[in-house]
């Protein structure tokens, strides 16, 4: 579907915040589940220590390295771009065109609006494949 109004914007942007909150999520409980000990005490123990998504990373990658990995260097690539796609639609996406006047707004609008397409679909299918890795892990580590 093509973003043409504010509202549909509004939309995609809270969308893609949430696929990239799941993301984040399914990644912490995907190392939680690998780690070695209780994956509920490793998992709180990422929250409280409010490791970032790109440290959770670096250590799942170590760790599904060591292994059969569960995720290839593309996903692990496109996982690091995560935290730049939020914090641009967390952000800076309004600020791109709400102040531009005429022509300018329409431009921008427009630009702005097929990146959130981009960037909503392509987070949509990967949060839908971090989460069916998440349950893989839990059901093939006995955490579920």
């Amino acid at each position: 579907m093509r973003i043409t109004d504010m509202t549909t914007f509004h939309q995609y942007v809270g969308e893609t915040i949430m696929y990239c909150q799941c993301i984040e999520h399914d990644i912490k409980w995907i190392y939680a589940g690998m780690h070695k000990g209780d994956e509920v005490s490793n998992f709180e123990y990422l929250e409280k220590s409010k490791a970032t998504l790109g440290k959770v990373l670096g250590m799942l990658r170590e760790l599904d390295n060591e292994r059969d990995p569960y995720l290839s260097e593309a996903d692990y690539e496109l996982l690091r771009q995560v935290t730049t796609i939020r914090n641009h639609w967390a952000h800076k996406a309004y600020t791109e065109f709400v102040y531009c006047k005429g022509d300018a707004w329409d431009t921008e609008f427009t630009r702005q609006a097929r990146r959130l397409e981009n960037d909503h679909n392509r987070l949509d299918k990967l949060s839908q494949s971090i989460e069916r890795v998440r349950l893989d892990v839990l059901k093939k580590y006995g955490r579920i």
